[in-house]
């Protein structure tokens, strides 16, 4: 199959089976590059975020660790048995500097805090809030041993908390009622949402805190849609410690890196457009397959030169060939070529002419002695049908028939007389059926038991044929076939027409043949025109040939009066 195809298809072929090779190694190359990138870039992604949680966890736990020492103070412990100072003013005292030694405390820490201790027994709190107005039931409600996230849910309401809580002792932690104090300590959400725009720094990334219960706690300029999308697909999805993934939101792709904060119990979460972590492998890629197409397309440029100047003559001169050897000798290379390409098509026209003159000398030989047969045909007389009418001639002159005498004489005068003119080659179909009529009156009044009937279209009437085509059929159905039969002959001449053809139909009532003999006689009809020149129905099948081309020709077949049907076909294109 490759052998048949052409040069510009094979060098194409050959091109493509070059760069496959190509395009699948820097497929390989650029995924496994890739994969390389995203797994370095998620191990950095998630070293970073435990770094980073790592600092908050310290400020938590620091925070955490004054709500612990913050109860053994000398000052919380005098707060503790202020009921045991019957004198005002230093309850009053003792109350203010404990309030200034947890204030001192909160301002040594870098986050923004709150500090707070409350007497069950008392039932009064100090705090670095002044306007913080707890109760015991608030403590009920909200004590928790962990760290316990309350975000602000009105404008109204405080800022969004972290608070965590400790008892004095802490003993007695799950009986708040016995307890000597209830510290409370917390920090603002608002430290988290400043570390994170630290940790955007610098950064393309868009990190966030994520807890499924709350609304994740964003950097300050924080792209909230994608934040909550992000955040409504972690809803859903299982969480390791740490880990990374492949998300996509609005078709865009990201990669999401996550780790767990061991003391808040929230998810530092960082997205980064993969799109711009692999514009480096992107911006290869994409050198890679321009440099690929520019070949590629250089590659097809001189393949099409090749075809233009190589293929492309080759095949019009392969085309030209097929032309000579499908007999059009008038084929000619006439459009512009190559210098090496003209040479050939000039060689290729002057031999294309030369053969032009050779067939052309050799057709009109042909014709010429083709006309000298037809002609001699024409010319020819059937002494026996000319003395079997001179010999009825002569028993009705003997029988002193005078009628019977000039019918014949007139039916034979213009027989001959029509036969015998070979100056005008064509003749109309009405001109030779009415030859026929006077060659069956003759037979007629010769044999006394012929019958016969003529029914030709107008059309058909009016259409030129070769001088005397149809009576060596009728003369054959005739001799061979109404004369070897008893009883009254019968001979009958239609015609019907086509969108493409003229038919004429002779048929008879006379014995016929079988079907293998007229099978071997219309093989005989195929015969070619330069084979030893035969007689009769031969010459007329060979004269509608040359005449009207195509499909014309003789036809034998067995007809329904029980003879023969001999069908003449005739090119209408011809005709």
């Amino acid at each position: 199959m490759f052998k048949n195809l052409s040069i510009f298809s094979k060098i194409m072929i050959i091109v493509c089976i070059l760069l496959i090779p190509l395009l699948l190694l820097f497929a390989y190359s650029n995924y496994v590059s890739t994969n390389v990138v995203k797994s370095e870039i998620e191990k950095s992604n998630v070293n970073r975020l435990s770094f980073f949680l790592n600092q908050m966890d310290t400020n938590a736990d620091q925070l955490s660790k004054a709500a612990f020492t913050l109860g053994r103070e000398p000052e919380a412990v005098k707060f503790q048995s202020i009921q045991l100072f019957h004198d005002l003013f230093d309850s009053i005292q003792i109350r203010q500097t404990l309030l200034e030694k947890i204030k001192l405390q909160s301002t040594s820490y870098s986050w923004m805090n709150k500090l707070s201790i409350y007497s069950p027994a008392l039932n009064q709190l100090v705090s670095t809030d002044a306007l913080e107005n707890y109760d015991l039931n608030y403590f009920q409600k909200y004590t928790s041993p962990d760290w316990v996230y309350r975000p602000q849910v009105k404008p109204s309401d405080h800022p969004s908390y972290f608070y965590r809580y400790s008892t004095e002792p802490s003993l007695l932690f799950g009986a708040l009622n016995d307890v000597n104090v209830i510290i409370e300590v917390g920090f603002a959400a608002r430290n988290i949402e400043l570390m994170l725009d630290q940790f955007k720094t610098g950064s393309i990334g868009e990190p966030f805190f994520f807890n499924k219960e709350y609304n994740p706690i964003m950097n300050s300029t924080a792209n909230r849609q994608t934040v909550q999308a992000l955040s409504m697909l972690l809803q859903g999805e299982p969480l390791l410690h740490s880990g990374s993934k492949a998300v996509e939101i609005n078709e865009v792709k990201y990669m999401l890196s996550y780790a767990k904060s061991g003391t808040l119990d929230w998810y530092l979460v960082d997205v980064v457009p993969l799109e711009n972590v692999l514009a480096p492998i992107t911006t290869s890629r994409n050198l890679f397959y321009t440099t690929i197409s520019m070949l590629l397309l250089t590659s097809i440029m001189a393949s099409y030169l090749l075809f233009k100047n190589v293929q492309v003559p080759i095949t019009r001169l392969i085309a030209s060939v097929n032309n000579l050897k499908r007999g059009n000798f008038s084929t000619r290379l006439t459009q512009k070529a190559s210098r090496e390409f003209t040479i050939l098509f000039n060689h290729f026209n002057s031999m294309a002419e030369q053969i032009q003159d050779l067939v052309e000398k050799v057709l009109r030989e042909k014709i010429r002695a083709r006309d000298a047969t037809l002609k001699q045909l024409q010319s020819q007389i059937n002494p026996h049908f000319l003395y079997n009418c001179l010999a009825f001639i002569q028993s009705m002159a003997q029988l002193e028939n005078k009628q019977a005498i000039i019918a014949m004489t007139q039916h034979l005068s213009k027989y001959y007389r029509y036969a015998t003119r070979i100056e005008q080659q064509e003749v109309t179909m009405e001109n030779e059926l009415n030859l026929i009529v006077s060659y069956l009156e003759i037979h007629k009044m010769q044999t006394l038991r012929l019958d016969y009937g003529i029914d030709v279209p107008d059309e058909l009437k009016a259409s030129l044929i070769p001088r005397l085509l149809v009576q060596p059929i009728v003369e054959n159905a005739i001799v061979h076939g109404v004369e070897c039969k008893s009883g009254i002959g019968t001979i009958m001449v239609s015609g019907y027409v086509t969108e493409a053809e003229h038919f004429l139909v002779i048929e008879d009532n006379g014995i016929g043949t079988s079907a293998e003999d007229i099978a071997k006689l219309n093989e005989k009809f195929a015969q070619e025109l330069d084979a030893e020149l035969g007689h009769g129905m031969w010459n007329v099948h060979q004269r509608l040939r040359h005449q009207f081309g195509g499909n014309s020709g003789l036809h034998v077949s067995a007809s329904l009066l029980g003879g023969w049907k001999v069908t003449l076909r005739m090119d209408k294109s011809i005709v």
